[in-house]
């Protein structure tokens, strides 16, 4: 995770620290900044837990994504201690800019990286560009408009990312809930973000996250492909947050379950989609392309008849909240409240 560099134009003296790559190619292509830092963790994915030091998590992070998405253990770790390593010298730039989208994807980044600067002290220099559009998106010329809106990060700003990391980080998450209702104008699409982050608890009846929901509900309609489910499931969300490999390893989990909600698939999304760098275009293809329905047990649970976290011992993460048999908390989209298991 090299700070990437740009030409002699750009201001040395800078450290920007983004999504992912796709924003660090259109900062590099605009010249904003010499030294471009992409953050790339999939924190809506696997466990995060309350743990103090950056590398610590990121330890546990590297070998969640390695297993998760079939990388190598080596190269993941290796990418996360070269990120950690370029962070931890945040004293050589006089100005950091921080360039983050509205979405789920890139708040819980913005929460970590606030929270870190936190732990260090450092608020001189520190600058927060607030996207309400995708950076990957962008061409040049809007980049080095958004460069212009950079403001500084205040106390109130750390505070609160120090908050809402915690609330993120704990094993229970009724901090979390709290804080998603409470107003929290000095990070503006932080509500909105949390909110949508416990929408991926279990509901109360169905035992399904709002994604599993849409999906189900998709495929109640009729026949669709992987990637056609990708399309029109994600298309749902006011800020789109769900990358094709996170979303297919959410269809491996109704799809390979002791009962599963749908079928067709042709095996589990990690031998097909590629990021082993060993197998590309037709294996993802195959899978992209593969033709979906509903179970019978699918119709049930959508109907309501049935709950998949009771059919199937399935367990996730949403953050440092451990979704298991035997910690299963819910959440009531409706309510906008959390339900203890019964």
């Amino acid at each position: 995770m090299k700070a990437q560099k740009t030409d002699g134009a750009s201001r040395t003296d800078t450290l920007v620290i983004t999504n992912g790559d796709s924003a660090a190619v259109r900062l590099e292509e605009a010249g904003v900044a010499r030294s471009i830092l992409p953050w790339r963790d999939v924190l809506h994915d696997g466990p995060v837990p309350a743990i103090s030091g950056l590398e610590r998590l990121s330890a546990i992070r590297a070998a969640f994504i390695a297993a998760d998405l079939g990388l190598s253990a080596d190269e993941v770790g290796a990418e996360f201690r070269e990120r950690d390593a370029t962070v931890r010298r945040h004293a050589c730039f006089p100005r950091i800019e921080i360039w983050l989208e509205h979405d789920l994807y890139d708040q819980l980044q913005l929460l970590q990286i606030l929270d870190f600067f936190r732990s260090e002290r450092r608020l001189e220099g520190l600058y927060l560009v607030q996207a309400d559009d995708y950076l990957g998106r962008q061409p040049a010329d809007a980049m080095r408009r958004l460069a212009g809106s950079a403001q500084p990060v205040t106390e109130e700003q750390l505070a609160l990312a120090g908050e809402a990391w915690s609330a993120f980080t704990s094993p229970t998450p009724h901090a979390l809930a709290g804080l998603a209702e409470r107003d929290v104008e000095a990070l503006p699409h932080l509500g909105p973000a949390l909110r949508r982050l416990l929408a991926e608890l279990p509901d109360p009846v169905r035992g399904l996250t709002l994604t599993e929901e849409r999906t189900l509900d998709r495929l109640a309609e009729g026949e669709a492909t992987s990637g056609e489910l990708f399309r029109d499931v994600t298309r749902q969300e006011d800020a789109q947050f769900l990358g094709d490999a996170s979303f297919f390893r959410r269809l491996d989990g109704l799809a390979f379950a002791d009962r599963p909600l749908i079928e067709g698939l042709p095996g589990p999304s990690q031998a097909y989609l590629g990021l082993d760098r060993r197998s590309v275009g037709e294996h993802y293809a195959e899978f992209a392309r593969a033709p979906l329905r509903l179970t019978k047990a699918g119709r049930a649970v959508l109907a309501g008849r049935a709950d998949h976290r009771v059919l199937n011992r399935v367990d996730h993460w949403v953050g440092g909240v451990h979704v298991s048999p035997a910690a299963l908390i819910r959440y009531d989209r409706a309510g906008g409240h959390l339900v203890a298991q019964a």
